[in-house]
């Protein structure tokens, strides 16, 4: 078992790292005194975890309720946060139950939603499944739901009691979802340690994946975004702008495509080599770095075209949208060599055009 401490001005965590589920129902006992727990899980998660997680808090007295809606991004809204207020109300869960987000990414962006502001406010659990939940958005305290004209437009910055990953969770990920979490990995190399990158490297060249392999991604990944998030707590300073890196890009084409075509690493590593080519074309970077981060992409399974007839001039509208826009500047996350991206990096809005035009060919 190993840990990782958050440490913020308020509210500090740890990430809790262990393979027995045991470990969780200690912390549960220790960070949740009135022993009441409210799970918030999706129709996937809920039939390979759910029971087994319940039944072991249920035979220490633990009182639980649980919602569950349709697994998937196209939940990730508002219609579904309010029939999670309804049930909530109806099933009796007052300010002494503390939300369980037990899923992926859209599971715990949600739940952390709804934690934030149910009764102005509930205690939050992060127990991520999926990789790239493990690796990312379970950590750091961003919440958030989408709206049809952005991804992420309405949400909070709400921090966990902890957040408890067991890797053994990942067995169950089929290899789509495997990869969509590389893509988050694979964003801390590029933006963070060349080191990382080259181990990273050698990880991917084997034919398998160890557990042993995985278990350093996550713990790995895990530091750089503790570190980040200590710094930057609510992205007031540009540097957990860093960790948006692939994502102004990734966003936009998720939103255009209606989240029903791509899962979100899948957009982030479009959103990687988009931005690396727009780096090269103001020269911001040289080719060889350019090349080095399609060759990563590429050969961790994903494409290199985004293979979709679409608009690009809805897509830069979108991207004028996005959270980090100023004015209607788009201001990016470029990477300067591996291991060093740069956050607030704007770009004439004709070249970035003409790179969307060029890059949808």
């Amino acid at each position: 078992m190993k840990f990782i401490n958050v440490k913020l001005k308020q509210n500090s965590y740890p990430i809790i790292f262990s393979d027995n589920n045991n470990e969780l129902l200690k912390n549960f006992k220790k960070y949740l005194p009135n022993r009441k727990v409210f799970f918030i899980t999706d129709t996937n998660v809920s039939k390979l975890y759910l029971k087994e997680i319940v039944s072991l808090l249920k035979k220490e007295n633990f009182t639980v309720e649980y919602f569950v809606f349709k697994a998937g991004e196209q939940s990730k809204n508002i219609n579904t946060l309010v029939d999670i207020y309804n049930y909530a109300l109806k099933a009796g869960v007052d300010r002494k139950f503390t939300v369980a987000a037990l899923g992926g990414g859209v599971v715990g962006d949600v739940s952390g939603l709804f934690a934030s502001t149910y009764m102005r406010g509930l205690g939050l659990v992060q127990i991520p499944t999926s990789l790239l939940a493990m690796v990312d958005s379970s950590i750091g305290g961003k919440t958030g739901i989408d709206l049809e004209m952005g991804k992420n437009v309405v949400g909070t910055f709400y921090q966990p009691k902890f957040v408890y990953i067991n890797s053994n969770f990942i067995k169950t990920l089929t290899p789509e979802h495997i990869k969509n979490g590389m893509g988050e990995v694979i964003k801390y190399a590029i933006t963070f340690s060349s080191k990382f990158f080259d181990e990273l490297n050698v990880i991917l060249d084997k034919s398998i994946v160890s557990k042993k392999d995985f278990d350093k991604l996550i713990y790995e990944s895990c530091k750089f975004k503790a570190k980040v998030v200590e710094e930057d707590e609510k992205e007031r300073k540009g540097v957990r702008e860093l960790l948006n890196f692939g994502h102004t890009f990734g966003h936009a084409l998720e939103t255009v495509t209606k989240y029903k075509k791509y899962l979100h690493g899948e957009a982030v590593a479009l959103g990687m080599l988009f931005v690396a080519e727009l780096a090269e074309r103001i020269k911001f970077c040289d080719n060889v770095t350019k090349q080095k981060i399609r060759d990563m992409v590429v050969s961790a399974g994903f494409k290199d075209k985004v293979g979709l007839k679409l608009s690009p001039a809805d897509l830069l509208n979108i991207m004028k949208k996005d959270k980090k826009s100023v004015s209607g500047k788009i201001r990016f996350v470029l990477p300067k060599k591996i291991g060093k991206g740069v956050s607030g990096i704007e770009a004439d809005n004709k070249i970035i055009l003409n790179t969307i035009k060029d890059f949808l060919k």
